[in-house]
């Protein structure tokens, strides 16, 4: 059993409290499992899920990527002890959109995506997240599957000068976690044991370390005005992957922002936000940590930079409430690998490019519009994104006069839209309609990968320069009641068809050889016409004065190719083909749901919770990719918390009570094998929270 400590401070410099972009004071309206932000438009056509750091404190939180499993719809790829990969209805990697303090953006370094954008962000840096699903949401950037904000904590406005320090204290079995925090954040986890597997105790290579700096400061020069300036680090050492051919021997990522804020103008123009901002990751992966480094050294190292910023005016034209602006990044990412092989006495090395300069250039410009008449609330938005990119790296490969990977440069227009209607059949319930077409061009994996195996099947990996945009056309359609003695609930369906989308086939071997030992063969990624997903969600949540209450959700998400190519392998080759129709889309999450109920006792200042949680088999799986049947699982967790003042609370509880031996569909296998990736057995946790 080790500890946990944590302690942050911010410092404040006066200045007034920060409103809406209309120029009034935010409102919450709590439609739990969804809250809605805004004002005067009260309500968005389209699913928002925001969680506050005090729902994240209650649970022993790891990563974050991990707690965002928890939210209808919202899955996540795992792959080892941390850096879980978050996917929203079956939506993926640079499908979504993920920003960091309100637009700060962070390029992932690693090809197998061991630290995705969520790792670079602690959970006790977080004020809260917001899940936006669907390609509604424009201006945050290229939105196509999803939006999801980690909202990390900023200087509170004061009228005179103050520092506020929070800290947490506990700890948590199994892992053997520890953190240990002085103005800095620190993570040191074992490896974690699962469930009994036919009778005996399994650890899992899952441990990490980690550290973290956070500095933040926020003045006002004017009482209309104001300035924060933040300053990020985080560093991992030996974080393994059980799931993948190495592990992460070090990151070391720096983020960087400054943010203007100009309140209560005015005329029509009531609002004017900017950011500036670069996030860059060195990012380190290797064996050394594994049995295969005396005779296979693999390193690979990257350096990923993002730079870019953006722009937001908000206006009133009387019922009308116009958001414009324009947003713009730049992604810069350069990485080697190297391989050494020892055999007999003699040494041989091979050194090769992932990337070479390569470069992504993105400048969007957009447009909001809400307004309400009588019962019924509008929203439209429309979005232009110029989409260049281009690598130093000419490899070619062809054959026939076919040129595989030659012409490296691109240019896109991408042009997105959204309208919705919210209809208010009484106070109580309402309907929203979201239609919505979100464009993004391809990313650098998909477009400049030189052959690694990065995807879920056992093939490496070449990028395709000419690759064309992806485009989700969707549509949502969401019943939602809520009153003050029934409680609040919601049911929503959705179809979404997505034009162009990137899928992968398999090159001749004639043409173009691996470069990873073991694998297949060699898949280069392709545009196919049309995937479509549908699925719904619902949640209940019972009225928030019950000393006895609770709340369940459930989702479903159901992914399809029309008609796709499956490879028939023989032991290690890959023998033949054949055609699949109405194949799955791998990596789609079964039906799962969960029920909390609590209990509030002296007051309200000690609540016990019990959740239960129940997932489906999963037999709809991909016959191309070889993907396989998961059997379902039940889980029961247990929370208290105790709220000792206002300064001072106590959570606590016990993870997988019946010590459950479980996997998720989408955990990843345990590299070079088909043993699956478990989730952590029983474990216990304790946290002190202070705020001061």
């Amino acid at each position: 059993m080790r500890y946990l400590h944590l302690l942050t401070v911010l410092f404040t410099v006066p200045f007034f409290s920060v409103t809406s972009a209309q120029g009034i004071k935010d409102t919450t309206i709590h439609l739990s499992p969804v809250e809605i932000h805004d004002s005067i438009v009260k309500d968005k056509p389209f699913l928002i899920k925001t969680i506050r750091n005090e729902e994240i404190q209650k649970g022993a939180v790891r990563d974050i990527g991990d707690y965002l499993r928890s939210i209808p719809n919202v899955s996540g790829v795992r792959k080892g002890g941390a850096g879980i990969d978050p996917v929203v209805r079956g939506f993926k990697f640079s499908q979504l959109s993920v920003n960091v303090g309100g637009g700060l953006k962070v390029e992932n370094g690693c090809p197998n995506r061991m630290d995705p954008v969520t790792s670079h962000v602690e959970a006790e840096d977080i004020e809260s997240i917001e899940v936006l699903k669907g390609p509604f949401a424009l201006k945050y950037g290229p939105s196509f599957g999803g939006i999801i904000n980690l909202r990390t904590e900023n200087p509170h406005p004061f009228e005179k000068f103050e520092v506020h320090a929070n800290a947490m204290y506990g700890f948590e079995t199994n892992w053997n976690g520890q953190k240990e925090h002085l103005s800095v954040l620190g993570r040191n986890y074992g490896n974690y044991t699962s469930g009994k597997i036919e009778g005996k105790d399994t650890t899992f290579n899952t441990s990490f370390r980690k550290h973290n700096y956070t500095a933040k400061i926020g003045f006002s020069p004017t009482k209309n005005q104001s300035i924060i300036v933040s300053y990020d680090e985080i560093h991992g050492r030996d974080v393994l992957y059980p799931a993948l051919p190495m592990d992460e021997k070090s990151d070391d990522t720096r983020m960087m922002s400054v943010d203007y804020h100009l309140r209560h103008m005015p005329g029509k123009l009531k609002t004017l936000d900017i950011k500036i901002y670069q996030s860059d990751v060195n990012h380190n992966m290797d064996n050394s940590l594994r049995a295969t480094w005396a005779t296979k050294q693999m390193v690979s190292i990257v350096n990923a930079v993002n730079t870019g910023g953006r722009a937001e005016f908000g206006m009133q034209f009387s019922k009308f409430l116009i958001t414009t602006g324009l947003d713009v990044e730049n992604i810069y990412k350069d990485g080697t690998r190297t391989m050494t092989m020892q055999m007999m006495g003699t040494t041989s090395t091979k050194r090769s490019n992932l990337w070479k300069a390569a470069n992504i250039q993105n400048a969007g410009f957009f447009g909001e519009c809400k307004t309400t008449f009588s019962s019924i609330e509008l929203l439209g938005a429309i979005r232009v994104d110029f989409n260049n990119a281009d690598s130093k790296d000419t490899l070619k490969v062809i054959s026939g006069g076919i040129s595989y990977f030659d012409k490296t440069n691109s240019k896109f227009t991408n042009f997105s839209a959204s309208a919705g209607i919210t209809k208010k059949f009484s106070k109580k319930m309402k309907l929203s309609l979201a239609l919505g077409r979100g464009t993004r061009s391809p990313n650098m994996l998909e477009r400049f990968i030189k052959l690694m195996a990065v995807g879920y099947d056992n093939y490496d990996y070449l990028g395709n320069p000419q690759l064309k945009p992806e485009t989700n056309y969707e549509a949502d359609l969401t019943l939602t009641y809520s009153g003050s003695k029934t409680g609040s609930a919601y049911i929503n369906g959705f179809y979404s068809n997505v034009h162009d989308y990137i899928y992968s086939t398999m090159l001749p071997s004639t043409l173009i050889k691996p470069q990873t030992a073991g694998v297949l063969g060699v898949k280069q990624f392709v545009n196919v016409d049309y995937v479509t997903f549908m699925g719904f969600e619902f949640g209940y949540t019972s009225p928030a004065d019950l000393k006895f209450g609770g709340s369940t959700i459930g989702s479903f998400t159901y992914g399809r190719i029309p008609e796709v190519t499956k490879y028939l392998i023989t032991g290690t080759q890959v023998t033949g083909e054949t055609i699949i129709k109405d194949d799955a889309l791998s990596e789609i999450p079964p039906f799962e749901s969960t029920l909390n109920v609590f209990y509030k006792m002296v007051k309200g200042k000690l609540v016990p919770q019990l959740s239960i949680r129940a997932v489906a088999d999963q037999h709809h799986v991909s016959q191309a990719f070889y993907e396989q049947d998961t059997p379902g699982f039940g889980l029961i967790n247990f929370t208290v918390k105790y709220t000792v003042n206002k300064n001072m609370k106590v959570t606590a509880g016990i993870n997988n009570i019946l010590d459950k031996a479980y996997y998720e569909h989408l955990n990843r296998k345990i590299i070079g094998s088909t043993g699956n990736l478990y989730e952590p057995g029983r474990s216990f946790f304790v946290n002190l929270f202070l705020n001061i």
